[in-house]
């Protein structure tokens, strides 16, 4: 991805403006922040994280020893034998022949060894990339509420700024007071967005990088969803109903190994010998060559102790039932979120309607703006509290889609 070209400055002016809505510029001087969209952000997630990275050599390495599974295991072994040594003749008149001796042995694996070892490799592939899905968008999940309470935050800061700003209009010790009162609640959401930054900031791996400074407005019109269509479209796209069907690939993959690893190998060697010309007690013997074949077929306990297919199949039936709990826990998130969703978009029609009716009234008085900056804050909230219900259940249901935070 390389590193994201912006503005970097100790001080950051930020226009944010959008159906209507005008907020002043958000500026600090004693923090350096990197203004950074949404999408721009996750990217950087998806390349730095560290857990994502690590999920990643996993899923690589996987892959890897999955490539090479498939070979068979020959484990050849060479043998050189020269004849008797003796430390004396074991008769007199004795003559050692000094024969050479050359043979090999390889393996030949037992049938359906080497496919089931094959097909369990690429099973397990399958399942840590899968793991890798389910946990990149796990994180990016969270970064995701991580960046909306952050863009909360610097949204808020800028009501209370654009407040203040008006409040030059006024006097009296009461202007005073509420213009002592908003620097106040400025100064916490400063610090707020410094804590959410630096939240950013950890998901990236880089605590020497500018702090994050999100943008947008947070106003995501409202959508309408069946529940139904959500857990059809989430059967079929979950990253983790995909992990849960990769797991019990991997767990039928191995008991197929298991059974396959009963069945004996063969060791078949070769042996050549020679003994050169000599003679004994004055008897002469010519040159002699000799062939030789040896079939060895070891015999393991496995032929006797069933323990370990017993655990194979039991991790199968195991990952079955996790496959059922987790269709039966879609069902459940998403009936349940929907329900939060129903009452956010009721919250945020009602503070939409609400800052639309102090709107005009901000330019007609003390109280008209501290109606209106009282409505203004519950329509950030509500946006918010929108924002992430609607993210969420559009997660859980299978969109994994950046979503556009205006």
């Amino acid at each position: 991805m390389g590193a994201i070209k912006a503005l970097l400055a100790s001080a950051c002016l930020l226009p944010c403006i959008s159906s209507g809505q005008t907020l002043p510029p958000f500026k600090v001087s004693d923090t350096t922040y990197q203004t950074m969209t949404l999408s721009t952000y996750l990217n950087e997630l998806n390349e730095k994280n560290p857990a994502l990275r690590a999920k990643k050599l996993t899923a690589d390495s996987a892959a890897s020893t999955a490539k090479q599974a498939g070979m068979p295991y020959l484990s050849p072994i060479l043998t050189y034998a020269r004849g008797s040594v003796y430390t004396q003749a074991p008769y007199t008149g004795y003559t050692n022949p000094a024969s050479n001796t050359v043979g090999a042995t390889v393996t030949v694996e037992g049938w359906g060894k080497r496919s089931a070892r094959e097909a369990y490799a690429q099973s397990e592939a399958n399942r840590h990339l899968a793991e890798m899905i389910v946990e990149t968008r796990s994180v990016e999940t969270q970064a995701i509420f991580n960046y909306i309470d952050a863009l909360r935050t610097k949204l808020l800061w800028q009501s209370y700024q654009s407040a203040i700003d008006k409040l030059s209009a006024y006097k009296g010790q009461d202007v005073s007071s509420h213009k002592t009162e908003f620097l106040a609640a400025q100064k916490v959401l400063a610090n707020d967005l410094k804590y959410y930054s630096y939240g950013l900031v950890n998901f990236l791996g880089n605590p020497n990088q500018p702090l994050p400074l999100p943008v947008g407005m947070l106003n995501i019109p409202p959508q309408k969803f069946t529940t139904k269509d959500l857990v059809e479209r989430a059967q079929d796209n979950r990253a983790d109903l995909t992990s849960s069907k990769a797991s019990i690939e991997s767990a039928a993959a191995n008991l197929e190994m298991v059974k396959a690893g009963k069945n004996p190998d063969f060791l078949p060697g070769l042996y050549y010998t020679e003994t050169p010309p000599y003679s004994s007690n004055g008897v002469g013997y010519g040159a002699q060559k000799s062939f030789s074949f040896l079939l060895s077929i070891p015999l393991g306990n496995g032929l006797l102790n069933d323990s370990d297919l017993i655990a194979a199949s039991n991790t199968v039936a195991e990952q079955e039932v996790n496959l059922v709990a987790a269709k039966t826990k879609i069902v459940t998130e998403i009936n349940q979120t929907y329900l939060q969703y129903q009452a956010a978009k009721d919250r945020l029609e009602t503070a939409a309607a609400s800052y639309s009716q102090a709107k005009p009234s901000q330019n007609l008085g003390l109280q008209g703006l501290l109606k209106f900056r009282e409505a203004e804050y519950e329509l950030i909230d509500a946006r918010t509290v929108h924002a992430k219900t609607l993210i969420l259940l559009q997660r859980l249901s299978g969109d994994f889609d950046v979503p556009n935070l205006n």
